[in-house]
């Protein structure tokens, strides 16, 4: 507990006095006051330590959940409808496509349809631009993307070897289960066991899907499996497989398609404040309990852990070995 005197300088070095427990009573009581109120944020990758401490506490912890919380904070103070000051300096052509996506997933779509036109026209003739068309609202018929997946007997080229993103486009033109299929085997020979592996399982889904050897319940839960192992970094990278799901699963327009993978991705979230952390408060509360049993703290140290009891330091005591 860094930052409390009594428990910093005494009961980490071996103990506390009797007489000090008052102190460290006021101290504890001053601790559960500041949990209650502070925000209980873990920052990847800086705060990886204390990720790890979570995970072998049990506590859940999603960067998905801390993204939710800025946006909606941006939403409120109306960041992108204004993007003005520091934004507008900094990114003069609006904010990057990435942002713009993370914004979508969480309801912001009101806020980010003009800067999605936007960047349509800036990147005029690629994919991203058809992409934010379609995030805006605008229809995006499957014709408009056959350009993108690249003609059928260069598959046939000894040396051509497609990656996941040539592969992706053979699956928004109208179903071709066999070059499709065969493209993507080449691709996820290419890249072994990896990240993209909830995409692939996706992919092959939908090929069933159009054999009418899987069902539409299957390719959803391989969608939902994609979406939980997304993570914010690769935010732009669930358009495709969004699109995909909208046109051959459930038909809705795009925005309420991404709120909804939002909502998923939300639901995967940490307790709001560090009181709401279970563990965290229930060795507090057996620290309070011992401490007002007023017979000194003693801290020993065990293979494998820590013992902290309701006894008086032993005398000649206070080896730091925290």
């Amino acid at each position: 507990m860094p930052g409390v005197p009594v428990s910093r300088l005494r009961l980490l070095r071996g103990g506390c006095p009797a007489e000090e427990l008052p102190a460290l009573a006021k101290e504890l009581k001053r601790v559960r006051a500041d949990f209650k109120k502070r925000p209980n944020e873990v920052s990847a990758p800086a705060d990886e330590g204390l990720r790890a401490d979570y995970a072998a506490l049990g506590v859940p912890w999603s960067a998905w959940s801390e993204v939710a919380r800025e946006v909606q904070r941006d939403l409120q103070r109306k960041r992108y409808a204004r993007w003005s000051g520091a934004d507008a300096l900094e990114f003069p052509e609006g904010p990057s496509a990435e942002d713009l996506v993370t914004v979508l997933l969480f309801g912001g779509v009101e806020q980010v349809r003009t800067h999605l036109l936007r960047r349509a026209s800036l990147a005029a003739g690629s994919l991203e631009a058809l992409w934010c068309r379609w995030l805006a609202g605008e229809p995006l018929e499957p014709e408009a993307l056959r350009a993108f997946a690249g003609a059928p007997e260069r598959l046939a080229e000894p040396l051509y070897t497609p990656g996941i993103e040539e592969v992706l486009p053979l699956f928004f033109v109208e179903p071709d289960p066999v070059r499709a299929g065969q493209a993507l085997e080449v691709a996820a020979a290419r890249l072994g066991a990896s990240r993209a592996q909830p995409l692939l399982d996706f992919l092959r889904a939908l090929l069933g899907l159009w054999r009418q050897d899987a069902s539409s319940e299957e390719v959803g839960a391989r969608f939902d499996a994609l979406v939980a192992a997304a993570s914010p970094a690769d935010v732009t990278d669930l358009i495709a497989p969004a699109y995909l799901y909208g046109r051959y699963i459930e038909a809705l327009p795009p925005h309420t398609l991404m709120e909804r993978v939002g909502s998923g991705l939300e639901r995967i979230a940490v307790p709001a404040r560090v009181a709401d952390v279970q563990p965290v408060m229930d060795a507090l509360s057996a620290l309070e309990a011992l401490t007002a049993l007023g017979l000194g703290l003693r801290v020993e140290q065990r293979p494998g852990d820590v013992l902290l009891s309701a006894q008086a330091p032993e005398a000649g005591g206070g080896d730091e070995f925290l």
